[in-house]
């Protein structure tokens, strides 16, 4: 089956799943967040099938286009979503969260998968990329049960009944879980740099050239290192985690999308 016949079937399987998540929390059928994940499960797979597919027609270097990318970052924020939401029971996450993966995957399907430039993956260069998009997609939850805690707490402030106080957690299992979903990012994005500098090194000689890909993600790291520091260390826990965390998206998103777009027509560029 082509690659695209398999984005397009993702991308239908992640919209049913959105649809029916935000249905559940409009309506609090439980029913709805069952056909939410299954969708949402079904959809990892014909997602994996993509990546596999795009990687035989073109190459493990295909994942470095815009379609490649897309599509592992779709894969990655369902994995870190299936994950997190099965083990903590968050089902009200999946309202929040499909539509990225939605998202991702429409993009996919309209991006282009023809490599700028043809260099050996490898080993190493797998590790890097996949690593690097599992550590956005944690992010990416963290940021979203930011602000799914930001809302449960005021609407516990104003003593407000709603979906949120029959389908969440406490507050504490909500700071915890964010602060989990930030170590595991941080994790992740350290092992993409290090397999990023050797793999660097096997192609050009040299770990660390001043590329802006490079300075902005080693940017993101020292951010998000300075957000567990705090937490911590600092106290900075309840709302100013929260914060912290959607400011630390706010710097992914320049890197992942403001750095590919502006960058030169390289191996990290959106450039057609």
């Amino acid at each position: 089956m082509s690659p695209e016949v398999l984005i397009y079937s993702t991308t239908v399987l992640y919209a049913i799943s959105t649809v029916h998540y935000l249905l559940y929390l409009i309506f609090q059928k439980e029913k709805l967040a069952v056909v939410g994940l299954y969708s949402a499960r079904v959809g990892f797979l014909t997602n994996l099938a993509a990546v596999v597919a795009l990687v035989v027609k073109a190459g493990a270097i295909s994942l470095f286009t815009p379609k490649g990318a897309f599509l592992l970052l779709g894969i990655s924020v369902v994995t870190v979503f299936l994950y997190f939401s099965t083990k903590h029971r968050l089902s009200l996450s999946g309202a929040f969260l499909m539509p990225w993966a939605t998202v991702s995957l429409i993009v996919a399907s309209l991006a282009s998968g023809t490599p700028k430039v043809v260099l050996p993956v490898g080993t190493v260069g797998m590790v890097h990329i996949v690593t690097a998009f599992l550590g956005y997609s944690a992010f990416i939850f963290a940021a979203v049960l930011s602000v799914i805690y930001l809302i449960f707490e005021r609407h516990l402030k104003k003593k407000k009944f709603s979906v949120f106080f029959h389908k969440l957690p406490s507050l504490n299992l909500l700071e915890s879980v964010i602060y989990h979903a930030i170590t595991v990012g941080f994790m992740f994005i350290t092992v993409s740099m290090f397999a990023g500098a050797v793999w660097s090194e096997r192609l050009f000689g040299t770990y660390w050239s001043w590329h802006p890909k490079q300075v902005a993600t080693l940017i993101s790291w020292f951010v998000y290192a300075g957000i567990i520091h705090l937490y911590l260390y600092g106290n900075w826990k309840g709302k100013r985690l929260c914060y912290l965390s959607l400011a630390g998206l706010s710097v992914i998103m320049l890197n992942f999308i403001g750095v590919n777009l502006l960058s030169s027509k390289d191996i990290h560029s959106f450039k057609g």
